[in-house]
């Protein structure tokens, strides 16, 4: 009996190096494709979002070449903001409208226009996280980092380059007053020129021409 034990003990044998090596190459090769994976996703939802914002800017051209101004433009002098731009595209009876709010992998997005407030003054679109356009992009957040993920996509599609401070799409480090819809950006630009750093983000503006 004693031998029998023994000899079961003694037929036992662990991984080889061989084998240990295989496994982890296995391993490796199932974490490199998830990681690939969901590079592909996230290409592909920055890719959503860029449509969505180019609905809206097909929308507001096709208004234009019908009504002869802007929505929210109520005195036709060029500039957004003086009337309820959300009302006027409700009552153009778009068959496909835009969006006023989506949400893209975890990620709420809100939408408005008006202008900058400036001298002279720019109509914008702007992108913000929350109805109020108060809240800060924190980069450190995972649904932030990927929403700022996709505006550095946008940038780079409209622009050329991904730069937060540049071009005809930048952040934005103060709070958007919104009223009657409308908005009026107060401060266009940011201290870091890279979307992915910093946390002073409240909202992606977007010039329209």
């Amino acid at each position: 009996m004693f031998k029998f034990i023994r000899s079961i003990r003694t037929d036992k044998k662990g991984f080889t190096l061989v084998e240990m090596a295989i496994v982890l190459v296995i391993i490796g090769i199932i974490l490199g494709a998830v990681m690939k994976g969901q590079d592909l996703i996230d290409n592909a939802r920055a890719k959503q979002f860029i449509t969505k914002i180019k609905t809206w800017e097909v929308a507001l051209n096709t208004y234009f070449d019908r009504k002869g101004r802007y929505p929210g433009d109520a005195n036709k002098d060029g500039i957004i903001g003086d009337s309820d731009p959300q009302a006027d595209m409700t009552a153009a009876n778009f068959v496909s409208a835009p969006e006023n709010s989506f949400v893209i992998g975890g990620s709420s997005f809100f939408v408005f226009i008006g202008n900058d407030g400036g001298t002279p003054k720019k109509n914008y679109l702007v992108v913000c996280k929350d109805v109020a356009c108060a809240t800060t992009y924190d980069p450190a957040v995972s649904t932030d980092l990927a929403a700022l993920k996709y505006f550095e996509s946008l940038d780079t599609s409209r622009d050329g380059t991904a730069d937060a401070i540049a071009g005809d799409v930048r952040g934005a480090i103060t709070t958007v007053t919104i009223a009657t819809n409308a908005v009026s950006l107060i401060t266009p630009g940011v201290p870091a020129a890279d979307w992915l750093t910093g946390s002073t983000k409240k909202a992606l503006t977007y010039v329209l021409k």
